[in-house]
């Protein structure tokens, strides 16, 4: 079986992989292009803080969304031993949901934050959770392409790390945005990101040399 870190790479998962971070990336670049002065702003500190603090706010979560959703997509793919036609699809659908987050996080700024405008952003973060449940499934539990070795615990904290985290917190945040303010929003995030990073397992079930791996956590 091909191997992530040896020169026998696969050369349409590696193409997979190559083109799943740019449209990440663009998602990203898309989501702060939307961040610019106000017209009418008055040059200080103050006053770009009053026009652009939601803005800026909205813009974080998204990001922190899109960068938990790579980060789940990373861990994923580095257990991948073998390209699946099934996953590739899997992984277009999931991509095509991620590059309309740009527009979600354009809705939310567009104007007043009402429930309706929380809930197809809400809507959105649940269909890529659900999708790349799915995918995630059909990798570690279906298809037989990932690394046998990997634990069935580390599998399920995968799985809800994928499909549970990023659309709480992105619900949470915004109501709590549109109660208390925006700040409270972003600090909310913050928690979130630093518990999202603590739940982890360890991927296999006997200790791992890394350089037998290469894998690094």
């Amino acid at each position: 079986m091909k191997r992530h870190d040896t020169p026998e790479k696969d050369y349409d998962l590696e193409r997979l992989i190559f083109f799943s971070d740019g449209v990440f990336a663009i998602a990203i670049t898309l989501l702060v292009i939307e961040l610019h002065p106000p017209h009418d702003w008055d040059g200080t500190a103050s006053g770009l803080i009053h026009h652009l603090g939601a803005s800026i706010i909205y813009y974080l979560i998204s990001f922190a969304a899109v960068g938990a959703f790579w980060m789940s997509h990373r861990f994923m793919f580095r257990y991948v031993r073998k390209f699946s036609e099934t996953a590739s699809w899997l992984n277009l659908l999931f991509l095509a949901l991620i590059g309309l987050t740009p527009l979600a996080n354009m809705l939310l700024g567009a104007g007043r934050l009402t429930m309706e405008v929380i809930w197809i952003y809400m809507g959105l973060m649940a269909a890529i959770s659900f999708v790349g449940g799915i995918l995630w499934t059909y990798i570690s539990f279906a298809s037989g392409v990932i690394d046998p070795e990997l634990s069935t615990s580390f599998k399920w904290i995968m799985l809800l790390r994928l499909s549970i985290v990023p659309p709480v917190m992105c619900g949470a945040s915004l109501w709590i945005g549109s109660h208390f303010g925006p700040w409270p929003a972003a600090a909310f995030v913050g928690i979130c990101t630093l518990l999202s990073s603590r739940l982890h397992s360890k991927p296999y079930r006997t200790p791992r040399n890394e350089s037998e791996t290469g894998v690094t956590s």
